[in-house]
């Protein structure tokens, strides 16, 4: 839109919004209960009309209304030799001026004050005209930004109008009345337009269906609780609160924890922040760089900040979306394929291009992977306005990555290149074909502990992953201390699947390439494994936002078994300090049994904490022994029932489900050995 009326909020752009009052937006919507308006794709044009000079205004920025608006050949001076864009602006605006002379002397003071003091948000939309051929008129090639409307039409919004107070500079709400004797007049404005090629709008009302089930709505409710528990908020918190907390741990410096609280302050323009000359004042070299690169790096952070929560609205508005027809589009179902085509012509034309830079390609990327597949795009609608406890929102949906996506190609700003090496630009990453969605967990896992159990688990529990595989380092990690012990890849499986045992969508496999990550990447190639339809999610803790493991993978996987998608999934590090592989081995090797005991997961009872001790340290005792034979003697009790493994993935299935600690197959029937220390 642009303009004057700039962004309009998503949900998780009020930072003053309360999570219990997002979700009581998202269960109204719903269950179809939102008064909401269709916002439309067109040029933005804020118009008034001056009593005194006889004329209509306009605006197109704020410089424009603070003096009092421009007239017609202002505006199309403004626009000289834009061609689609100056018709569409002085037709639109040629329109309002016509119909603004249906209204009486006395209308046009309570519509628009004396003198251009009252502004109206509008909306131009120019598809532009054909010949009687059938094909584009070159002369009136319209203004079409993504979504193409079937008319000429000149929409004067519901929201954003306001009364620009000259004195005081200020924007005020419209005087009562204004709108509604505005609306009053529209017949006759309309009436008035006969024969020009603009007609004219006001309200475009779209009816919000109920959803047929609640599964939409719970799956955002629940991806928004496990966001919030992950900063230990309610719902309670504000965005605002939630993004704090995100930056204040999962800002990966060594800084003073005051300095840290300061620094986000800063970056979040919080009331009091001390600013950036005083954050830097009397920094050690070292700690200087690490607040100027986290500087430098602001817009990044606040995105990865807000991430959790932005998907979970957007994927709720998807469905909320999901076939919406548009007032201004006769053809839904045709104008659909058009974007399902522009899109994929966008993409391919970033191919042919061949340009270089990566940060283009992440953002591309990072926008294909919201979309998903063709079959997501389902409405022209660009999205629905409605307002909310007196704040402005909007539901989006696919729009705004499909928007982002062809507009950066379309308007490029600077040198958005795209480095083809590292994204997938051939249409199949955008599949209708749907397949299963597994998330790979590489990493060393000497020993794992309740961080990287946590990951598994946050992986595990979204609604649309299948499978969890975590791939273990086969290499050995020994302690800093001395006695030196060492950590092995089957004592970290055994401990996985120690911490596994109840969660059937985990797999443990150790890795059997040159590094965990190699075997990602041989696990993305393998045509058993994956194929067509399928998705691959890469997880990682936000503590690593920036590595470049995974940055060849997309592309990888379309060199190899094409059709396979990739994404990454950034979680917060869970965990507190000293939360660490070396930590954890210098722990036992100092025999600093409960200080261990106290980073393993929370789930874990006494004997699975005594057993997980015993297996890493070699110091067992009766109780850990104990616990063992009477294990050993229930599987040897129930040695005669079957034994299966589901079809996982890589063929590493479920194990003996009699065994408590999921070994491979079924042991044998012995007693326990009592454990050395290694």
């Amino acid at each position: 839109m642009g303009g004057v009326a700039g962004h309009m909020d998503h949900l998780y752009d009020n930072p003053n919004l309360t999570f219990a009052k997002m979700k009581e937006i998202m269960e109204a919507a719903s269950n179809g209960e939102l008064d909401a308006e269709e916002k439309v794709d067109g040029q933005n044009l804020f118009l008034s009309y001056s009593i005194p000079e006889k004329k209509a205004k306009g605006a197109r920025n704020k410089g424009h209304y603070r003096t009092g608006g421009i007239d017609a050949t202002a505006l199309a001076q403004a626009f000289a030799g834009r061609g689609g864009i100056l018709n569409a602006f002085t037709g639109g605006f040629s329109a309002f001026e016509q119909a603004v002379e249906a209204l009486s002397d006395e209308e046009k003071l309570k519509i628009f004050g004396p003198n251009a003091n009252v502004w109206y948000n509008a909306e131009v939309m120019d598809p532009g005209s054909k010949l009687e051929s059938g094909a584009d008129n070159p002369h009136d090639p319209g203004a079409t930004n993504i979504i193409k409307y079937d008319n000429k039409t000149l929409k004067i919004h519901d929201v954003g109008h306001f009364i620009y107070d000259p004195k005081t500079g200020e924007e005020l709400p419209v005087p009562k009345g204004s709108l509604e004797r505005l609306d009053a007049a529209m017949d006759r404005m309309k009436e008035k337009l006969h024969g020009h090629d603009f007609s004219l709008a006001r309200r475009a009302v779209i009816q919000l269906q109920k959803l047929e089930d609640g599964v939409a709505l719970n799956r955002a409710t629940s991806q928004i609780d496990r966001a919030l528990g992950a900063e230990n908020l309610s719902d309670t918190a504000t965005i605002q609160d939630y993004t704090f907390s995100r930056l204040l741990n999962g800002v990966d410096a060594e800084l003073p924890p005051r300095l840290k609280e300061e620094l986000v302050k800063y970056l979040l323009k919080l009331p009091g922040n001390i600013g950036l000359v005083a954050l830097k004042k009397n920094l050690n070299p070292e700690d200087l760089r690490d607040l100027q690169d986290i500087v430098a790096n602001k817009k990044m952070l606040l995105q990865e900040a807000i991430f959790p929560i932005e998907m979970a609205v957007h994927n709720f508005t998807v469905e909320i979306l999901k076939g919406l027809k548009s007032v201004f589009i006769a053809n839904t179902d045709q104008e659909v394929e058009r974007l399902k085509n522009e899109l994929a012509i966008t993409v391919k034309k970033a191919q042919e291009e061949g340009p270089d830079n990566p940060q283009a390609m992440k953002f591309l990327q990072k926008q294909l992977n919201k979309i998903r597949d063709f079959s997501q795009i389902t409405t022209p609608v660009e999205a629905v306005v409605f307002d909310y406890d007196g704040h402005t929102y909007k539901f989006a949906g696919n729009f705004a990555p499909l928007n982002q996506i062809i507009g950066m190609f379309k308007y490029p700003k600077g040198d958005k290149k795209i480095k083809t090496e590292s994204v997938n630009f051939n249409s199949q990453i955008i599949t209708d074909k749907k397949g299963k969605k597994v998330a790979l967990l590489p990493g060393g896992f000497k020993p794992p502990h309740a961080g990287h159990y946590g990951l598994a688990k946050l992986l595990s529990s979204q609604p649309d992953i299948d499978e969890v595989v975590v791939i273990v380092g086969k290499n050995p990690r020994f302690s800093d201390l001395e006695p030196k012990i060492s950590v092995t890849a089957e004592q970290s499986k055994d401990l996985w699947d120690l911490y596994t045992m109840k969660d059937e969508n985990i797999n443990v496999r150790i890795q059997k390439g040159k590094t965990p990550v190699s075997d990602v990447y041989d696990l993305i190639a393998d045509k058993n494994y994956f194929s067509e339809g399928d998705t691959v999610i890469l997880g990682k803790s936000d503590k690593d936002v920036g590595d470049t493991r995974y940055a060849r993978a997309q592309s990888y996987a379309e060199m190899h078994n094409p059709g396979v998608n990739v994404e990454e999934m950034v979680f917060p590090v869970i965990g507190g300090k000293g939360m660490g592989g070396t930590s954890l081995r210098n722990m036992i090797a100092a025999d600093q049994k409960e200080k261990f005991i106290s980073k393993l997961p929370k789930h874990l009872n006494k004997s699975d904490l005594e057993y997980a001790w015993g297996l890493t340290s070699g110091r067992s005792d009766e109780t850990l022994n104990k616990f063992i034979d009477q294990t050993i003697e229930e599987i040897s009790a129930m040695s005669a029932g079957s034994v299966q493994g589901s079809s996982g993935i890589h063929g590493f299935g479920r194990p003996n489900s009699y065994n408590s600690y999921k070994r491979a197959t079924k042991p044998k029937v012995k007693r326990a050995k009592r454990q050395r220390r290694r």
